[in-house]
């Protein structure tokens, strides 16, 4: 039961009824995305046109990856971090801190064909991997639990630099860049700068190259001091580029990795190469360079249709379980907001 901090209940009730009514609403928007898979027929991916879409294949990639926890072959992956935080009135709980994604654009397959998925977006209904739990307070920290403390680390990182990712490619949709071939370049030499950080972050090389491609897409500039600090720049970066190659940034790459301080769980799921999956989401023209010359076309999602799922279970399950969990929102957020607001009234003698 929730409990205020002093004798007065009125400002638990009040937080209960707004807990009610947040689960009341939410609850619509999930049954919102019940009719709209259930209205949605499953369709060959050969027949399948621009906008929502609801198709079922195997996954097939050319580049394969190994996931955090288990190091799993795999074409993407999610983890989930939650931190054991203090909470109100001397409790703790898990509170989350960072979602780390990973992985490459892959295929679906059906017997008709195949189209391109970037799943950096989507809602996983997908098997748990593995839950692992690690504390840097426990008396004896094996290596493996150091190296989980360090993949924290590495996932806060990687996570923040997928979000400044996000944020920049919504600017580019909102300026239609797109349609510009300057703001076209720009975009794609950001998308390559982010991938190769990312990379960066797990040991790989520094992204010089996708640095240089991003100051030359720039320019040049029409005001001559910047354009001057833009040149400066570029040499800048050569130098960087020669001191890479002869090895002066070997300290650098391979630094200890920072061990965060705290308790934590992760749980990872991962989409595996040869396992069949149902994907309801928006097909849109593709527009990253690198894949644009063998696919036209990929699911991803939409701007106007924020359904996007990934699951392994069938359409009779996903509709089922929608449904299940919409209307115990919707009635469970109603009964608790009711019995809030009726312990508010009491409270303050309004049945009088």
């Amino acid at each position: 039961m929730l409990r205020s901090s002093n004798s007065d209940p009125a400002p638990a009730l009040m937080l209960g009824v707004l807990l009610g009514l947040w689960f009341f609403f939410k609850g619509f928007r999930v049954m919102r995305e019940y009719r709209v898979l259930a209205d949605t027929p499953r369709m060959p991916i050969r027949s399948v046109p621009m906008g929502f879409v609801h198709i079922r294949g195997k996954a097939e990639s050319a580049q394969a990856l190994t996931s955090p926890l288990t190091h799993t072959p795999c074409c993407f992956y999610r983890v989930e971090i939650d931190q054991w935080k203090s909470a109100e009135h001397n409790t703790h709980e898990w509170k989350r801190i960072c979602t780390d994604i990973g992985g490459y654009q892959f295929h679906l397959r059906d017997d008709t064909g195949a189209i391109l998925v970037d799943a950096h977006a989507a809602d996983y209904d997908i098997p748990l991997t593995v839950e692992r739990k690690v504390s840097s307070n426990s008396r004896s920290v094996s290596a493996d639990d150091s190296k989980l403390l360090e993949y924290v680390t590495q996932a806060q990182a990687h996570s923040m630099t997928d979000r400044m990712g996000q944020w920049i490619d919504k600017k580019f949709d909102k300026s239609h860049a797109d349609d510009n071939p300057d703001s076209h370049a720009k975009r794609q030499a950001f998308r390559e700068l982010f991938d190769g950080m990312a990379s960066a972050q797990q040991g790989g090389k520094l992204p010089f190259e996708a640095m240089e491609k991003l100051f030359n897409a720039t320019g040049p500039l029409a005001d001559p001091e910047k354009e001057q600090h833009r040149q400066q720049m570029l040499q800048r970066m050569q130098l960087a580029k020669t001191a890479s190659a002869a090895g002066l940034l070997d300290d650098f790459m391979q630094r200890e990795n920072r061990a965060a301080s705290g308790s934590f769980r992760l749980r990872e799921y991962v989409v595996t190469p040869g396992q069949e999956y149902l994907i309801s989401g928006t097909c849109v023209e593709n527009t990253d360079d690198r894949t644009l010359a063998q696919d036209r076309s990929l699911i991803a999602k939409g701007k106007n249709e924020p359904t996007f799922v990934i699951s392994t279970k069938t359409d009779a399950q996903i509709h089922s379980a929608l449904e299940k969990r919409a209307l115990k929102m919707i009635f469970g957020g109603a009964l608790a907001a009711i019995a809030f607001a009726a312990g508010l009234f009491l409270r303050f003698g309004m049945f009088k």
